[in-house]
C-alpha cells in the first residue's frame, strides 16, 4: 500500500514537472519574440498561416507603417472603440472579464469575450483566434509578458500593422491601399471611421458594405458622436 501511494506521488510529480517545464518553454518563447519585436517586425504570424490553411485566404503583399505617421484621430477612434483604457491598464479589464464570464456561464459556451487591445494582439501574433478556455489561458500568460516587454506605442503600432481588414489583408496600411487606393497617412475622417468601424466582421465586410452589419453600423454611430 505504502509502495503504491509513492508510486502515485511519484507519478504525479513528474506530471507536475512536465507542466512546468511546457509553461517555461512558452514563456521563453513568448518574451524572446516579444523583445526581438520590439526592433524586428513579424514577417508571418500564426493567424494569417490558421486563415490560410482552414479557409484558402491568400496572404497579400503586406504594407506596413509606421505608429507617427497613423492620424492621431484615427489612433484615438481604435482605442476608444476598442478598449478606452488602453493607456492606463496593465492587460486586463476586470469587470469586463467578470461580465463576460457572467454571460457565457449564462449562455452555456464561449460567446461573449473581454478582450483588451492587448489580449487581441497577443491571440494575433501568437496564438489562433479559436474559442477556447485553453486558448484564453495562454494569451492572458502571453498578454502579460507583453505588457512587460514591450510598450504601449509598440503593441499598438504592431496592433495597425497585423490585425485582420478582410480575407488576407493584414495591417490598416495594406488596407488602406486595398480599399481606398491610398496610404492610411491619408485617410479622411469618414474612411478611417468607416476602416475601424469594421474591425468587428473585417472577413464579411468591408468600408463600403458596413452599413449591412448591425454591429459595425453601431460603432459607426459611437464614432460619429464622439468623433
Amino acid at each position: 500500500m505504502a509502495k503504491s501511494k509513492k508510486k502515485q506521488r511519484s507519478i504525479l510529480a513528474k506530471i507536475l514537472r512536465g507542466i512546468l517545464l511546457i509553461h517555461l518553454w512558452f514563456w521563453g518563447i513568448i518574451a524572446a519574440l516579444s523583445l526581438l519585436y520590439n526592433f524586428v517586425n513579424p514577417p508571418v504570424t500564426p493567424l494569417m498561416v490558421q486563415r490560410y490553411i482552414m479557409r484558402g485566404h491568400p496572404i497579400y503583399k503586406r504594407e506596413y507603417i509606421k505608429l507617427e505617421k497613423i492620424p492621431q484621430r484615427t489612433q484615438e477612434m481604435l482605442v476608444a472603440l476598442e478598449d478606452g483604457n488602453y493607456y492606463k491598464h496593465f492587460g486586463f479589464e476586470l469587470p469586463m472579464i467578470k461580465e463576460a464570464y457572467q454571460r457565457n456561464k449564462k449562455a452555456g459556451k464561449i460567446r461573449f469575450g473581454a478582450s483588451t487591445l492587448s489580449n487581441q494582439l497577443a491571440r494575433t501574433l501568437y496564438l489562433t483566434t479559436d474559442r477556447n478556455y485553453l486558448r484564453k489561458y495562454l494569451e492572458v500568460q502571453a498578454t502579460l509578458i507583453m505588457e512587460i516587454t514591450m510598450s504601449k506605442k509598440r503593441m499598438l503600432e504592431l496592433y495597425f500593422n497585423y490585425v485582420e481588414w478582410g480575407k488576407g489583408v493584414y495591417g490598416i496600411e495594406t488596407a488602406s491601399r486595398a480599399y481606398y487606393d491610398k496610404s492610411a497617412a491619408k485617410l479622411n475622417k469618414n474612411q478611417s471611421m468607416r476602416m475601424i468601424s469594421i474591425l468587428s466582421n473585417p472577413i464579411k465586410y468591408t468600408p463600403h458594405t458596413y452599413a449591412k452589419s448591425a454591429s459595425a453600423r453601431e460603432r459607426m454611430q459611437f464614432l460619429e458622436r464622439y468623433f
